[in-house]
């Protein structure tokens, strides 16, 4: 402890927050640096042993990690030990399980003060700080062919759990053996400092996911980078998304007028018998007056899971806007089966939430219905005739259908 104690930074280095330690090289006779031994650490590395379950002071750096990987650190650090010049690089520390950025400089003989920042700590929260998004660390060791990824990445691969917020390594087993080789192929060709990797991989459990990486560093031992990992196995592509209304995932108005007008011409063309049915929500502003537009997001996503799961195939489900629904229906044997369709919806749809006061609001549909071939030769001129049945169906005391 002599050497720190004549160093006139001890007061802030006990204080400092960064995991601070001196670091003694150990030589042979022959002045060749072989180990090191850890002689002090300050309270920010006392929490980071801790919290690895690991012990770093007065622990010769080749009882944890062996005497080629403590020959390579004291070689590393020695020109800061001798007093030369300042260390300054980026290792992944298998113990800690970080990817560590390193600060050394001269102390005393053989002595250095040595920093180690959680650089993927650091670097997340820069970017989050930047971006308002959460990303990952995905760090590639090219020669051990392994992947280390932090906490909210492995739940893709099904790797181990760790330390929150801190990088585990595990073998690239978790992807389907077709796709490795094309993983390894953009990884090998990632720049050192700048570029974008996006791919999409198969895993083992058949689901696929989106690697989308920016690199950071890249040394001998691997490559660092900084990004995300998405389950596209059900996402939605492009086409879909900007088709589709954001809240509950049925068809918009435009989209859905395209693919009615084709069903319309269709229905003309087969003479089969199709029917717009168009469902509007009564006391919905009550819901959101009493109980919070959550709870009426809520409803609208749900009685849209009802329409999902109650009509199929050629059945188009649209929501034109505020609390409406389009259910348009193809093929039916009879007329009476659209009224059937009516009957059965009122029933499905009636919902009740309780309000802010405790008292509950009941939510129920007026239904209108006009038949394709009979109301309208067109998209507009249908939905025309199916809103004005369900206002019918509101003047005539609402929770009921109307026939245009």
């Amino acid at each position: 402890m002599g050497p720190f104690n004549k160093w006139n930074k001890a007061q802030f280095m006990d204080n400092c927050n960064t995991p601070f330690g001196l670091m003694k090289v150990i030589k042979d006779a022959e002045g060749k640096a072989l180990d090191l031994e850890c002689l002090y650490g300050n309270p920010a590395m006392a929490e980071l042993e801790k919290r690895t379950k690991t012990t770093i002071v007065n622990v010769r750096f080749s009882q944890q990690h062996g005497e080629e990987a403590a020959r390579e650190w004291a070689e590393m650090l020695s020109p800061a030990a001798n007093g030369n010049t300042e260390v300054k690089c980026r290792r992944y520390l298998e113990t800690f399980s970080i990817l560590a950025q390193i600060t050394a400089f001269p102390v005393d003989q053989d002595i250095c003060g040595v920093f180690l920042q959680d650089y993927t700590t650091f670097v997340r929260r820069l970017v989050k700080s930047l971006s308002g998004k959460e990303v990952g660390i995905f760090y590639y060791d090219t020669a051990k062919d392994i992947v280390i990824a932090d906490e909210s990445l492995q739940q893709f691969f099904g790797g181990p759990k760790r330390y929150d917020g801190m990088l585990s390594a595990f073998a690239m087993t978790w992807i389907d053996e077709t796709y490795v080789d094309l993983l390894r192929a953009q990884l090998a060709g990632f720049p050192a400092n700048s570029g974008l990797i996006e791919i999409n991989l198969k895993l083992k459990n058949a689901n696929f996911i989106h690697l989308a990486l920016t690199a950071d560093v890249m040394s001998d031992e691997g490559t660092l980078a900084i990004g995300y990992i998405e389950d596209v196995t059900h996402a939605p592509t492009f086409a879909e998304q900007t088709e589709r209304d954001t809240l509950t995932g049925l068809f918009h108005a435009v989209s859905a007028k395209e693919r009615i007008d084709e069903a319309i011409m269709a229905c003309y063309d087969t003479g089969r018998i199709d029917a717009m049915i168009l469902l509007d929500l009564d006391h919905f502003d009550m819901v959101n007056k009493r109980a919070g537009y959550d709870a009426g997001d809520e409803m609208l996503k749900k009685i849209a899971e009802i329409l999902k799961n109650n009509f199929k195939g050629k059945d188009i489900l649209a929501r034109p806007g505020g609390d409406a629904f389009i259910v348009y229906v193809s093929d039916l044997n009879d007329k009476r089966a659209a009224l059937q369709i009516s009957r059965t919806l009122n029933k499905l749809v009636t919902q009740t939430v309780s309000g802010k006061d405790g008292e509950p609001v009941r939510v129920t549909a007026s239904i209108g219905v006009a038949f394709a071939c009979d109301n309208g030769g067109n998209y507009e001129k249908l939905y025309q005739n199916a809103e004005a049945a369900m206002f019918e169906t509101k003047a005539n005391g609402r929770n009921g259908y109307t026939l245009a």
